[in-house]
């Protein structure tokens, strides 16, 4: 018992000493400050992947609106082009203000200044054809248009569905023409 008793007072010595109280408050300021410095330095890193993924956006959109002029300039757009157009705008301006809002805090927080906005799209009229020299596309071309009196067959006859005579057919036939 008397073992116990003398290694509960050297511990107790130990902890209550001022040397150990000093060492103790050492290492918690210090545990503090690296867990602290830790979580900044993991913030400015959330931050720049933001500014990154921010910066990686621009390029991809400006890189993707320059591939699209270069193509358009091949080919005409359809009425599908126009429908993904306006459904990846509306996709971009739903995310846009919650983005731009965490975007500018990121940049405050690193000290990056705020770039300069894309410019818009320019939309270019399409290219000019020359229809003239096709008669299919020309607006002054006349159209006329022939109605076939009868059919030159004779055994070919109209079904109309019904057990009628087909002679009595061809006389109203030959009465709405009269008219």
């Amino acid at each position: 018992m008397d073992t116990i008793k003398d290694q509960a007072s050297k511990v107790s010595q130990l902890l209550f000493a001022a040397d150990t109280a000093a060492t103790y408050q050492k290492a918690f300021r210090l545990t503090w400050d690296i867990l602290r410095e830790t979580a900044v330095l993991l913030w400015l890193v959330i931050c720049l992947v933001f500014v990154g993924a921010d910066w990686f956006w621009r390029t991809a959109v400006r890189l993707g609106r320059q591939t699209r002029n270069w193509y358009e300039g091949f080919t005409r757009s359809s009425s599908e082009d126009k429908s993904l157009q306006g459904m990846g705008q509306a996709v971009i301006s739903a995310g846009q203000s919650s983005t731009t809002f965490l975007l500018t805090k990121a940049r405050q927080r690193l000290g990056v200044k705020e770039p300069e906005p894309l410019p818009e799209p320019v939309a270019k009229a399409p290219p000019a054809t020359d229809t003239q020299a096709d008669p299919k596309f020309s607006t002054t071309a006349s159209t006329t248009t022939t109605i076939p009196s009868k059919s030159p067959e004779p055994d070919v006859e109209p079904d109309t569905g019904s057990d009628a005579d087909p002679a009595s057919e061809e006389d109203e036939l030959d009465d709405a023409d009269d008219r």
